[in-house]
């Protein structure tokens, strides 16, 4: 009994082992067709497996980066911070006053008086510096100073910002004053106003103290007498204030 195989079959029985013997019918001619197809079987039979295509991942989409802030340069920076906090350009001040005319000495000491003073209180025409509980604290400061035995004492107020009622640029009028008044020595009188007029960004306990030329002046500052009214424990300080502004009068400082 003989199969009936075709040649594909035939030639994978081969490739397998398995011998198959052909009819003694079968032509000479056949045996070479079955080894032909022998040759050709494995790449037919077994096709090469195809390789496998690896997908290419999808993009990892990742958010944008927040935009940071410019950062300033460090000299800008530094200009910031050695500004000081108040400057002359944004202070007025009202129109000067004597003190004391009617007690005044032709020998004594000449005296101006820069006092930081509500805007309100510049409002009221005519200015009376000594007006209210801060008035009678500051005549009663500068009597201890016997600022009224002395030969010419001016006082002029600072007010911070534009002043109502007359008032000036401090930068223009401040210059214009000293050189008319010609003092001997100026005693500054609140915190702004001497940081404004030193231009200087200091804490005030380091302004206090010491001596210093405004416009070529001596120049002694100290608190304010509204400051005074609510802080009574610093009045021991300017107490020691008035007496250093005394002193350079006594020793004015070599030019």
């Amino acid at each position: 009994m003989s199969l009936d195989l075709d040649k594909r079959h035939r030639a994978m029985l081969r490739e397998m082992g398995v011998r198959v013997w052909l009819p003694m019918s079968a032509p000479p001619a056949a045996e070479a067709v079955v080894e032909a197809a022998v040759a050709v079987a494995p790449q037919e039979a077994m096709p090469a497996a195809a390789p496998a295509v690896r997908e290419a991942p999808p993009p990892v989409r990742t958010a944008p980066a927040p935009a940071r802030p410019p950062v300033a340069a460090p000299q800008a920076v530094a200009r910031e911070a050695a500004a000081p906090a108040s400057t002359s350009g944004a202070w007025s001040m009202g129109a000067a006053q004597a003190l004391y005319a009617e007690a005044a000495h032709a020998e004594g000491a000449r005296w101006l008086v820069l006092a930081e003073t509500p805007a309100a209180a510049l409002q009221r025409e005519p200015f009376n510096p000594f007006e209210g509980e801060a008035g009678k604290l500051l005549d009663n400061m500068l009597r201890a100073a016997r600022l009224n035995k002395a030969g010419v004492v001016l006082l002029a107020p600072l007010v911070r910002g534009a002043a109502a009622g007359g008032g000036a640029a401090l930068p223009e009028a401040l210059p214009a004053l000293l050189a008319s008044a010609q003092p001997d020595v100026v005693l500054v009188m609140g915190r702004l106003a001497a940081q404004a007029l030193l231009q200087s960004s200091e804490p005030f306990g380091k302004l206090r103290g010491q001596v210093h030329a405004l416009h070529g002046a001596q120049t002694v500052v100290t608190y304010d007498a509204t400051y005074l009214l609510r802080n009574s424990s610093d009045k021991a300080k300017a107490w020691d204030d008035l007496c250093l502004a005394m002193s350079r009068v006594a020793t004015p400082a070599a030019s």
